[in-house]
């Protein structure tokens, strides 16, 4: 009987800890928006772009970092271009592993950590 117990124990922790997951839809709603780390502001739109800095989708080609983003299999999967070209590889795609995403913090790739701001904040001196 005991036997029975721990196991039903483990099973209903196993079920908390799975439920607790959140799908890669779920990350990427909240991937959308404006981030703050301690060297660069980031905008991730929900086209599935990102920016370093403020965002013009309608504008030309810009001179800033920016490229593609999106979730798969709970990493942050990223594409870079810089200053018009596309870099080499291996920087073409790099995962991160996303270790927390809330409505208000980001840590990912094991020690990259961003703060939510708002997008009026974004580029501004700190």
């Amino acid at each position: 009987m005991r036997a029975v117990a721990v196991l039903l124990a483990a099973l209903t922790v196993a079920a908390s800890v799975r439920g607790g997951e959140q799908s890669d839809r779920e990350l990427s709603r909240l991937m959308v928006g404006a981030w703050r780390s301690p060297r660069h502001d980031y905008v991730y739109l929900a086209d599935g772009t990102w920016w370093m800095g403020k965002p013009d989708p309608n504008g030309p080609e810009p001179r800033v970092t920016h490229g593609r983003w999106r979730i798969e299999n709970h990493m942050l999967v990223t594409s870079t271009t810089y200053l018009g070209g596309e870099l080499p590889p291996p920087w073409k795609e790099e995962r991160y592993p996303i270790q927390k995403l809330t409505r208000t913090e980001i840590v990912y790739g094991g020690v990259y950590r961003l703060t939510r701001i708002g997008l009026e904040h974004v580029d501004e001196e700190r």
